[in-house]
């Protein structure tokens, strides 16, 4: 298990490396430029220091949401395409759109 986050440094990191999020206990691994393609996003302004972080003692940000859901949320920042129909929330799987 994972150490306590711990305040993040106040310079953001800077260039297109990978960047590592810890989401409860769950890690994704994806790139700055996934995260940030949405300008003024949470993301966005996660990673540019707007919004203070909580970080592991690898590095990793801590993030507070389900890492189920949160897989969506990456995922629609890889692929730019969201299927609501295979969104699973509180076990059921939600049906947005009919």
């Amino acid at each position: 298990r994972a150490s306590p986050p711990t305040a993040a440094p106040d310079a953001p990191s800077v260039g297109g490396s990978k960047q590592c999020l810890f989401v409860v206990v769950s890690r994704f691994s994806t790139s700055r430029q996934t995260l940030t393609w949405v300008p003024d996003s949470f993301f966005s302004s996660l990673l540019s220091g707007r919004i203070s972080t909580l970080k592991d003692e690898t590095g990793a940000i801590f993030i507070d949401r389900d890492p189920s859901l949160f897989a969506t949320i990456l995922n629609f920042l890889r692929t730019k395409e969201l299927h609501p129909r295979s969104i699973n929330v509180g076990g059921e799987t939600s049906l947005v759109f009919q």
